[in-house]
């Protein structure tokens, strides 16, 4: 994975962004319910609710709600973690790049 281009780390950190949300969906239905698994789960929806309340605001002027806001905060939990994926990818792939040239500069000198 040292070398792994751009549109991979896209395309795969989307993948785990849709993961990472399902866990947190199945984790919040499936398991029985408790305290600390509702303050984990509050946690870690938080920077998409941000995100959310941005296009969605709270309060009386909203009218007969927000119909869609599910979507809302579906769609930017989703972007959220792609883009916590993508960095770890990222820092994953420049790790493995010095690494490997660590490696061959050990390999040249000796």
């Amino acid at each position: 994975m040292p070398k792994l281009r751009l549109s991979w780390r896209l395309g795969i950190s989307l993948v785990l962004g849709g993961m990472t949300w399902g866990a947190l969906a199945l984790g919040d239905t499936k398991l029985p319910h408790s305290r600390i698994l509702d303050n984990i789960i509050e946690a870690a929806l938080l920077p998409a609710l941000v995100i959310a309340g941005i296009f969605y605001p709270e309060g009386v002027h909203t009218g007969r709600g927000v119909p869609y806001f599910g979507y809302v905060l579906l769609g930017f939990c989703i972007l959220f973690y792609t883009m916590v994926w993508f960095v770890i990818l990222s820092w994953l792939n420049r790790r493995g790049r010095d690494l490997d040239a660590k490696r061959s500069d050990s390999v040249t000198t000796r």
